[in-house]
């Protein structure tokens, strides 16, 4: 057995896919259609596309949308309910600042937005069986990191599950990663999760589950003169008050696994744990002291 990796760029981040097989042809025809697949994904959910169904959705507030959007939001709606709003999709960190991809955004936003914004899901109308979704007044949706979390374990269970020749995979967009199986040597795979304080590695063993990581230490700009980053809180018009500069969560499901990250890091380990303590969630939180804290299962 081999494993190979196939890389690019793709939802404004960095994706990797690692298959392991004794057919190299294989391989690379399931690397390269899964790259595909993350493609088109991203031409229907990215809110920089101006035409993708999620930017066209926010405008017009009610369409027919495709069945993979269908997919997505039912599923966001669930993770809506069980985070007890925590995990919100509609909230809008374009509402400080962050309105283009990340690598364009000015070290200095001074953008007011004083549209209407309402981030009550509830409000929000799915037909599934229509395929029509329609927003209230003030809604747009932003499926972010939770969409590489869902993405990347859907696509590796796809690979997996196509030929008995393929015998591992990781599925990594943006650091939020599922895996499937053993590596080339039968062992389970081993990642690094990253200690912003400390600058050190913490090795973590994933097997068969999906691994998010949110952070406030990486992606930061200033808005109206204070340093602000991507984790708003239930009201989604500020950041997130604690000690937490990263948490990863460890979970069967990816979505999952980005808004328990979400959540985890908006209420802090030790709130969380209790608050969500019959999910028996896995976690790993680095504070601004460097220290660790984490159950690992």
């Amino acid at each position: 057995m081999q494993e190979y990796e196939y890389i690019t760029k793709a939802m404004g981040t960095d994706v990797s896919i690692s298959i392991v097989s004794k057919d190299k042809d294989l391989a690379d025809k399931l690397g390269h259609q899964t790259i595909e697949e993350i493609n088109r994904y991203e031409t229907i959910f990215s809110r920089f596309l101006i035409d993708s169904e999620l930017s066209k959705l926010n405008r017009e507030k009610q369409m027919t949308v495709s069945l993979d959007f269908i997919e997505v939001i039912q599923e966001a709606y669930e993770l809506f309910i069980l985070t007890k709003g925590h995990f919100n999709p509609l909230v809008q960190i374009a509402r400080l600042g962050y309105t283009k991809d990340f690598k364009q955004i000015s070290s200095q936003s001074d953008t007011v937005d004083n549209e209407m914004y309402s981030i009550d899901f509830s409000l929000v109308q799915i037909d599934a069986q229509n395929l029509i979704v329609k927003l209230d007044s003030g809604q747009k949706l932003d499926f972010g990191g939770f969409l590489k979390g869902y993405l990347a374990e859907k696509l590796c269970k796809k690979i997996k599950t196509y030929s008995n020749d393929i015998t591992g995979v990781i599925v990594n967009i943006g650091g939020d990663l599922h895996t499937q199986g053993f590596d080339s040597e039968n062992k389970i795979f081993i990642f690094s999760i990253y200690n912003p304080i400390t600058q050190e590695d913490i090795l973590i063993p994933i097997h068969n589950k999906s691994l998010a990581t949110s952070g406030t230490y990486k992606r930061t700009w200033k808005h109206s003169n204070m340093l602000v980053h991507h984790i708003l809180d239930n009201n989604g018009m500020e950041n997130s008050k604690n000690e937490i500069v990263s948490m990863s969560i460890i979970h069967e499901h990816g979505g999952l696994s980005e808004a328990y990250a979400k959540t985890f890091m908006l209420l802090g380990h030790s709130v969380a744990q209790k608050e969500f303590s019959k999910d028996k969630i896995t976690f790993i939180s680095i504070n601004k002291s460097g220290h660790i804290a984490q159950n690992i299962r």
